[in-house]
């Protein structure tokens, strides 16, 4: 079987509880819930399904992946190529899931082209592909996305918390969005391709990050 992974530049610019969004996500199991998305304190532990939208499994995938990232740099624990990062001034908020932000990422993913969006309002966005001689799901699709753009720090390092066009062009655009402090929602979209072997992920952030000058997150 062969199997390639692919990755396109970013521009710049888990499972308790299972809900519904429609403009909201209702209130499932005593869990509030607030324009599409779910509070960070229950983040870990409610994996969310839009209407329409991908698995609840993947959605998980992407929350964990991302938010473990998240946590271990806050925390003062993340090695980016052998270079134990800072720990954050003050933690870096879990990402919650955004309903209207996964719908904008599937329409990213049901084009089957490996391309960017345009004209996005504050709004950044990470690509994945994959493909395999055999068909192929979606199933472990969200993790296996998430893992490949966190591994851009493994790869090429992490020098300096602060953007620069040296750090974006190193390779780690992908990366610095996942882990980008003002970033609070993200939503995702996957579409199977080229007679189901080949897919097509999409995420979306908001607000977006690598922002040329601006720290990727408040070392202490």
């Amino acid at each position: 079987m062969v199997r390639i992974c692919l990755l396109l530049g970013l521009l710049s610019l888990v499972s308790l509880v299972h809900s519904q969004c429609t403009g909201g996500i209702p209130t499932t199991a005593g869990i509030p819930t607030t324009s599409g998305q779910i509070p960070s304190t229950e983040v870990d532990a409610v994996a969310v399904q839009c209407t329409g939208g991908i698995p609840a499994a993947e959605v998980k995938g992407f929350l964990d992946a991302h938010n473990k990232l998240r946590q271990s740099i806050s925390a003062g624990t993340y090695v980016a190529k052998g270079k134990t990062m800072p720990a954050a001034k003050t933690p870096i908020p879990n990402l919650t899931w955004d309903c209207d932000l996964e719908k904008s990422a599937q329409k990213v993913a049901a084009t089957c082209v490996f391309a960017h969006s345009q004209n996005r309002n504050n709004t950044g966005e990470n690509l994945y592909t994959y493909w395999s001689s055999d068909k192929i799901s979606f199933a472990g699709q969200g993790k296996a996305a998430s893992d490949y753009w966190e591994k851009e720090f493994q790869d090429y390092g992490w020098p300096s918390i602060k953007m620069t066009n040296a750090l974006f062009s190193s390779g780690v655009g992908h990366a610095t969005q996942m882990a980008w402090a003002k970033t609070t929602k993200m939503g995702c979209g996957m579409s199977l391709c080229d007679g189901g072997k080949k897919i097509i992920v999409a995420c979306q952030y908001r607000d977006a990050g690598n922002m040329m000058g601006e720290n990727i997150y408040d070392a202490k």
